[in-house]
């Protein structure tokens, strides 16, 4: 089967000349056939009349039949034809090619019949005397007393040969037409169907990616038209297409980047798309798609809601614990998304993890939970102890100056409250400011150090630091360093044992400086590490109101640390100590 343009534009040219040189030669070769059989007849009939003329005119001998056949012989000679001539009574007189005497009446012959009756026969049959078949042409003659018909047959044989041989040349002709006519259709078929063939190749050409591909046919014909659309059919798709491309591109860049994990499952129940966060929050691995989300998703709660959602085709909104990511807590609506057009229902699972939003809520209501106890403590004993003194009136000189010195250390632990909370909220502020300058620190923690030696020694504790031999300098603010020190190192004495020793070293990284602050007191369980720093959070709240302490001090460290863009961590073991790490950038 031929399949391209070019070779059925060919084959329809050939068909089509084909089909004509086929009926031309056709009706070219029975023309032909027809002409020269009619001159045949004509000839033969001229020939039969003359030999007629040559048996009305001659002398007749006694012997009239020999005459006669001496007529047919002679008139056979030159025409080299069999000639025969019967008198009415359909007897053969003389014939060229048989002795009459033992030949059949022909008077029921056609040709003879036509002769006798003043016609002229034409007739085409086998001959039994001569075992082939002839053409036969009969005139009528009269000669006197006798009255007859002349016959002169011609061999069909020798037509036949004819007829061959003109029908050999004719076909002849038309093989050497068809092949001209050939390789002219060739030439007419590449010439019209390049146009076609550049179009194609620049449609194949533009649908393996390569929407720059452009015709450059140029004509005012329908092609022309056609290549002109082509061009601008591609510019327009690849107009398109680079804004599809755009949009695809941003929205795969915010779907990928967003922190909400968002799922679309299709309307078979397989998963169609998870961009990155989801992958992460619901494990799905890196061969999830085609797969169904029943498969995929292991937590029950969301494959609840998502069944729902199909149910009622009604977005469903619900808190949901990951236990598999250690009870992280997620806010996931599902959204059902029918498409009428396709007769289609989707389900788009987002997912918000508010894990640290819950944790900052309960923060909060820790915080005002303690701030109100903290401030309700010290102002209780204010109060009561003031009245008391109302009461006393003065008389008791004693109970007097305990209880002052009882309502002034709890105004003091108010006040002192009160300005960390103060403190704590400047460093939250967009509003603080750095005081950098260039920074010894090797100095600067030996007076640290020499301060807090004197609150140590009220217990026996000693704080070993060995300054180092090289000047450590950095550009920092100074006075955030003491304060974070100092913070630590109160720690550190409130939670030692009386004697126990502090240890603190200094660390050059190259761009950072490492500060360590090592005790041997408490310690802190593994399970409170992670919610030492934030406030009015203490590991022993007896020891710490005890010891005077807010639970505001590591959180104020927290935030001095990250004011100088560094950060601080602690290694703790319950019994055996705490160590926290400063490291702060040159």
């Amino acid at each position: 089967m031929i399949k391209s343009y070019r070779g059925k534009l060919v084959a329809a040219y050939l068909l089509v000349i084909s089909l004509l040189l086929v009926l031309m030669g056709g009706i070219g070769y029975i023309n032909f056939r027809n002409y020269y059989l009619n001159n045949m007849e004509e000839r033969l009939t001229k020939e039969a009349f003359l030999v007629a003329d040559m048996s009305k005119y001659r002398s007749m001998d006694k012997d009239s039949t020999r005459s006669y056949q001496d007529i047919c012989e002679t008139a056979a000679q030159d025409s080299a034809a069999r000639v025969t001539i019967i008198n009415a009574d359909g007897i053969v007189l003389g014939d060229s090619a048989a002795e009459p005497d033992k030949m059949d009446i022909h008077s029921n012959r056609p040709e003879v019949y036509a002769a006798l009756h003043g016609g002229i026969g034409v007739g085409m049959r086998y001959s039994d005397t001569l075992d082939m078949n002839m053409l036969y042409v009969a005139v009528p003659f009269n000669a006197g007393d006798i009255k007859g018909a002349v016959r002169i047959a011609m061999p069909l044989a020798e037509l036949q040969t004819i007829y061959n041989n003109v029908f050999a040349g004719m076909l002849m002709a038309a093989l050497l037409c068809g092949l001209l006519a050939f390789l002219l259709s060739f030439v007419l078929a590449q010439y019209f169907s390049y146009p076609l063939r550049d179009i194609t190749e620049a449609v194949q050409d533009m649908a393996r990616g390569n929407l720059k591909r452009r015709t450059s046919f140029n004509s005012a014909d329908e092609m022309g038209l056609l290549a002109q659309a082509f061009n601008d059919m591609g510019q327009h798709i690849e107009q398109s297409m680079y804004e599809v491309s755009e949009v695809k591109n941003r929205l795969e860049a915010l779907l990928n980047n967003t922190v909400n994990g968002i799922v679309m499952i299709g309307n078979e129940g397989k998963v169609v798309y998870a961009n990155p966060a989801a992958i992460s929050l619901l494990g799905l691995g890196t061969h999830f798609a085609g797969r169904k989300h029943v498969e995929l998703i292991t937590t029950y709660e969301l494959l609840a809601m998502i069944d729902e959602a199909k149910i009622s085709l009604r977005p469903v909104k619900r808190s949901i614990v990951l236990h598999t990511l250690g009870a992280r807590i997620i806010e996931a609506n599902v959204v059902p998304i029918k498409n009428e057009a396709l007769a289609m229902q989707d389900i788009l699972v987002v997912l918000n993890d508010i894990t640290e939003l819950k944790r900052l809520e309960q923060v909060r209501k820790d915080f005002a939970t303690n701030v109100s106890h903290e401030l309700k403590t010290p102002v209780t004993s204010i109060s009561g102890f003031a009245e008391t003194l109302l009461d006393e009136g003065g008389r008791n000189p004693d109970n007097v100056m305990e209880f002052t010195t009882i309502i002034y250390d709890e105004a003091q632990r108010l006040a002192h409250l009160i300005d960390e909370l103060l403190e704590l909220s400047k460093l939250e502020s967009d509003e603080f400011n750095l005081n950098l300058q260039t920074v010894n620190i090797n100095k600067l923690v030996s007076a640290t150090v020499e301060r807090m030696s004197k609150l140590a020694g009220l217990r026996s504790i000693l704080i070993n630091y060995a300054e180092m031999e090289n000047i450590l300098e950095l550009t920092s603010d100074p006075k955030l360093i003491d304060q974070i020190l100092m913070n630590i190192l109160d720690n550190a004495i409130k939670y030692s044992a009386d004697g126990d020793q502090v240890d603190i070293e200094l660390e050059d990284l190259g761009d950072e400086v490492k500060l360590v602050v090592k005790d041997n007191g408490i310690g802190i369980p593994e399970k409170e590490i992670v919610r030492i720093f934030e406030r009015f959070y203490r590991v022993d709240k007896a020891r710490s109101r005890k010891t005077g302490g807010t639970g505001l001090g590591l959180a104020i460290v927290k935030h001095l640390v990250e004011n100088l863009k560094g950060q601080v961590t602690v290694d703790s073991t319950a019994g055996k100590g705490s160590t926290f790490s400063i490291i702060l950038p040159k």
